[in-house]
């Protein structure tokens, strides 16, 4: 073998390409970890408000590993979507050693059983708000269809200009509601869209025939309610 010039040239040759194969990962390693690939700029984007810059860059920090382009990227967006507020993040580079974070929070649409909050995609989540918000009071794993509801009766509240304080889904499926007009509902189990907006429409008329303000109504009668000027208790939870 040593005495064939072409098997030693294609030895020489494939030592060449492994010799400049080794160097050129050799430099590469070199460059993507000097300091000009470090990244030095983190451009955060989208509405932050429950969440603080200084949070976000320490985590960021702590879970980047590497430059620029061996960077874990999916280690910081998951470890990012782990705060309380953040619904999701989009994390992508930005040559040559910026790094733009798009943050897309949560908004609290209510508290749920007076102690978490949840948002208008049914999500629950741990997070203090300050604002008043109304409450939903029911089985945790009808969260989502509660919210589906609280936004459905919403809707057809607002062309009488009052809104749902305290929406309740009992153990037994009915469904309870507090008005911010100070009245309450007792809805049953179906229909209570239809029964609802049916007795706002009527309430005007309820009133000036009960000569008194309206507190409770019990929709929950086939063909008809009842209606009370106090609060009845007796709502069946």
């Amino acid at each position: 073998m040593w005495h064939s010039y072409r098997t030693l040239n294609r030895l020489s040759f494939v030592l060449m390409v492994v010799s400049s194969l080794y160097i050129f990962y050799a430099c590469f390693k070199v460059a993507i970890n000097s300091e000009v690939f470090k990244v030095k700029t983190i451009n955060f984007i989208g509405d932050i408000n429950h969440v603080t810059r200084e949070q976000f860059s320490a985590v960021v920090l702590s879970n980047f590993k590497g430059g620029f382009f061996d960077l874990n990227l999916d280690h910081a967006k998951n470890a990012l979507e782990d705060l309380s507020w953040v619904k999701s993040v989009r994390i992508k580079r930005n040559w040559p050693n910026a790094v733009d974070i798009t943050v897309l929070e949560r908004h609290e649409l209510a508290r749920w059983n007076d102690g978490g909050l949840i948002d208008a995609s049914g999500e629950l989540f741990n997070g203090a708000a300050d604002k008043k918000l109304p409450v939903l009071e029911g089985p945790v794993n009808q969260h989502a269809e509660m919210v589906a509801v609280y936004l459905r009766l919403m809707k057809i509240l607002e062309p009488f200009k009052v809104s749902v304080d305290r929406l309740r889904l009992s153990r037994q499926q009915s469904w309870y509601g507090h008005l911010s007009s100070g009245l309450e509902v007792a809805m049953g189990e179906q229909n209570i869209e239809s029964r609802l907006e049916r007795f706002m429409r009527f309430l005007p008329d309820a009133e000036s025939r009960f000569k008194s303000s309206i507190k409770y109504v019990d929709l929950r009668y086939t063909n008809g309610f009842s209606v009370s000027s106090s609060v009845n208790g007796g709502d069946g939870s």
